[in-house]
């Protein structure tokens, strides 16, 4: 009876999504922008319809735009070069569904009505497609030696955020995936890293993890229905006085809230709400990073741009406002600069931007595994460097440590890849009477020309190779990694 059932509810599922049509005509198209005056012009149509999807803005070079069909007579008289990487994108999410009713769905269902036990949930049966939040977390709760901690907190359509923990170490170490809802590679990446460290018995004995699968569930399950918007970024939090759904908790952080690199417009991707901290989302991961003892790592796993890893694929790296864009309000600017964690990082994963695919936000599921690993890879380089960084106790001089790290490719061969870590913090006493948001032109101890700005222009991160104002301090920070 209960498989009949399981059954209807997938039918209904398939006829629902046959008809939902909201993308059909709408173009992915590569815009090749020569100069600040087409730069100006691609601004001009992002008014008209034109949905900027390149991380990292409107520029001079390669600019990714989702063209809707009511706006596609404008591609006609823009006089800019341009490419068509998708030709209509509801094919593409058609497809991408009629794959899940056949995959995902059904173990979705298996497992609510008891027919299958999360025990017997495996890497083969959950890396083939995009899984439910529900499946995610119960394939991570059946890991050998996690445990499921008490919910962070509750989202707006009162979903428990799930936390995960595992290993036994003297430190915390937090992550998760999916701030961002339609960034579906990133729940899988967060699933598929958690399935390594699980055994990696020297991390275990350093670090205490501590993992949330999907931090914004609301968004993620409205991407997945039928009947929902594949391409939703945001929370599912109704703003007042607007027919446009949810604020981007990634810029609701309250630390340079409401500055340049997010937006006021409810209907913009990028909203960031009414007030510091209005998304139940963006407060319960500060307060869960808050109350979490002896916290020294944050990564906030994101998609599309970021790692040279096992694959080959070539990924950008250093702080956040150069390597992709401004982003006021973020979590990651939280948590280094208001709760003092160390090592606190965005990791955006594939596609990166120079990669040869036109898949966007709709990477085939034949990424998961790859991404997976070159993720692995880079969390056991980067966390086993972190591990002795902490012993020695501060320092103001350059260290460079080289560790090589040993995983299996999806074609069952092995693959090294070396990490060069690189971490300098130095700290010199203001002597100026500047106000403590402006930093300071010059070098940095590398001697890495580093232009005065504002911190209106670059909120303060972690992987800054420059100097800025905290409290009485002038003070240099830069993180960054060669060969991964």
């Amino acid at each position: 009876m209960k498989l009949t059932s399981s059954l209807s509810i997938l039918a209904l599922f398939q006829a629902v999504a046959a008809v939902d049509t909201r993308y059909r005509g709408d173009k992915v198209v590569q815009f090749t922008v020569s100069s600040d005056a087409q730069v100006d012009l691609l601004k001009t149509a992002m008014t008209l319809g034109f949905d900027e999807w390149t991380h990292s803005g409107t520029h001079v070079g390669k600019v990714d735009i989702r063209v809707p069909s009511k706006a596609a007579d404008l591609l006609a008289t823009i006089g800019i070069p341009y490419k068509v990487l998708v030709e209509d994108l509801q094919a593409v999410v058609d497809a991408e569904r009629d794959h899940m009713s056949k995959n995902s769905e059904p173990l979705h269902q298996a497992l609510v009505t008891g027919r299958i036990a999360s025990e017997s949930l495996s890497a083969a049966t959950i890396f083939n497609d995009w899984q439910t939040y529900e499946t995610l977390s119960a394939y991570i709760g059946s890991l050998p030696g996690v445990t499921q901690q008490p919910s962070a907190g509750k989202t707006y359509q009162g979903r428990d955020v799930n936390v995960f923990k595992f290993g036994t170490g003297p430190y915390s170490v937090i992550y998760h995936g999916g701030i961002h809802a339609r960034e579906w590679i990133s729940p899988a990446t967060v699933a598929y890293v958690t399935g390594q460290l699980v055994n990696n018995a020297d991390l275990l004995s350093k670090f205490t993890f501590y993992v949330l699968p999907v931090a914004n569930p609301d968004g993620y399950a409205y991407t997945r229905s039928a009947t929902g918007d594949r391409y939703h970024r945001k929370n599912m939090q109704p703003n007042p006085g607007s027919s446009c759904i949810g604020t981007d908790p990634n810029r609701n952080f309250n630390y340079h809230w409401s500055e340049p690199g997010a937006s006021n417009d409810p209907c913009a991707d990028s909203y960031y709400g009414r007030s510091g901290f209005s998304t139940p989302e963006a407060q319960l991961i500060a307060n869960f990073v808050k109350n979490t003892p002896k916290v020294v790592g944050y990564i906030d796993f994101l998609a599309v741009a970021a790692i040279k890893g096992i694959s080959g694929h070539a990924f950008a790296n250093g702080d956040i406002c150069n390597t992709i864009y401004q982003a006021s309000g973020s979590s990651v600017d939280y948590t280094y600069n208001v709760l003092g964690v160390t090592y606190s990082y965005a990791v955006e994963l594939r596609p990166n931007q120079n990669a040869n695919s036109n898949s966007g936000f709709n990477p085939p599921v034949s990424e998961i595994i790859p991404s997976g690993e070159e993720t692995t890879a880079a969390m056991v380089a980067l966390w086993t460097y972190v591990a002795g960084q902490l012993n020695p106790g501060p320092s103001t001089k350059t260290t460079t440590t080289s560790i090589k790290t040993t995983t299996k490719t999806s074609a069952g061969t092995t693959a090294a890849t070396t990490k060069t870590a690189v971490s300098t913090t130095k700290t010199i006493a203001k002597t100026t009477g500047a106000a403590s948001t402006t930093t300071a032109a010059g070098s940095d101890p590398n001697g890495t020309a580093c232009t005065a700005f504002g911190a209106t222009q670059c909120v303060n991160h972690v992987q800054y190779q420059c100097a800025y104002w905290v409290g009485s301090n002038l003070t240099w920070v830069t993180t960054y990694y060669v060969g991964l």
